[in-house]
């Protein structure tokens, strides 16, 4: 395990305990989630070694890395994913005409086959062997197992989008860093991670699946997340809710909490995460950020 003394958003000490969550995927191990009283910045500390981390991915509840429709909570999801693929298209079209796209941690490929699809140039990164595989054989896509940004060329891409991973990114300054070099002038990256400030984050406490701990490293709020892109030269251009997130998040975190799938209760509390958080400065179970990249002060 690693344990970090300073916050890596602002480096100062003031690290306070949030609380302690259970890996419900994998270990049933217990693991502390904690603050930074300065910049309110929120992770999971300790960490594991990166080394370690995929033993934590080795669940069937991991199924963003798979096309599994058996049962009704997969099939759900793969419906929803479908659709979700088309808004993320609109998206993408919305805020950059340009060519060049990568997509880090690309899973299945759905996503950047439908940006061809479109006509964008398009390249994935994806460390997951079976969800590259899929990726590479349905779609005949480009798709590295490389996950450092080193091996892309000084303004390669004119966007470039993460959906639920960049709190998976163990060097995280590093790649927001990266972000700046790769990207074009006014390049753009989408970001969609989970909100912890949500209103079903704090109905959950430590049953809230979306800490997911402890391969949800880096646990996010629209504060958090503006401050850190703001540190490597990018401007927040938009947010959108992700309205899907919330029912799915609820109907895991009442099966965490009472061993149960509860699908009405899990619905009802979706929402009514969904209504609070867009009638409050709350915000959804999860958001999408868009960033700008800004011209540097000669």
């Amino acid at each position: 395990m690693i344990t970090l003394d300073k916050c890596p958003l602002c480096s100062k000490e003031n690290l306070v305990k949030k609380l302690d969550c259970i890996d419900h995927s994998t270990s049933n191990e217990i693991f502390t989630i904690v603050s930074c009283e300065t910049c309110e910045f929120t992770f999971t500390n300790p960490i594991p070694k990166e080394e370690n981390l995929g033993e934590y991915y080795k669940s069937d509840m991991y199924i963003s890395h798979t096309n599994n429709t058996k049962g009704l909570f997969n099939w759900m999801y793969q419906t929803v994913r479908k659709y979700a693929v088309g808004t993320k298209i609109n998206l993408l079209k919305k805020i950059s005409q340009k060519e060049n796209h990568l997509d880090i941690g690309c899973g299945t490929g759905e996503f950047l086959n439908a940006c061809q699809n479109a006509g964008y140039k398009v390249k994935g990164i994806e460390p997951s062997e079976i969800a590259r595989d899929q990726a590479i054989k349905n779609f005949k896509l480009s798709v590295s197992d490389n996950t450092n940004l080193n091996q892309f060329k000084t303004e390669e891409f004119d966007s470039i989008s993460m959906w639920h991973v960049l709190e998976h990114i163990p060097n995280l300054n590093e790649t927001i860093k990266e972000f700046d070099r790769i990207l074009s002038q006014k390049g753009k990256v989408i970001i969609a991670v989970p909100n912890h400030k949500s209103w079903d984050a704090n109905y959950y406490k430590e049953f809230w699946a979306a800490w997911d701990v402890p391969i949800h490293l880096w646990h996010f709020s629209r504060n958090t997340i503006e401050q850190l892109f703001s540190k490597y030269n990018f401007k927040l251009k938009k947010t959108k809710p992700m309205l899907f997130d919330s029912f799915y998040v609820s109907l895991l975190s009442e099966e965490f909490k009472t061993g149960k799938k509860k699908f009405v209760r899990g619905f009802i509390i979706g929402l009514i995460s969904n209504i609070i958080g867009i009638l409050t400065k709350k915000g959804c179970s999860s958001t999408i950020y868009v960033f700008e990249k800004q011209n540097k002060a000669i």
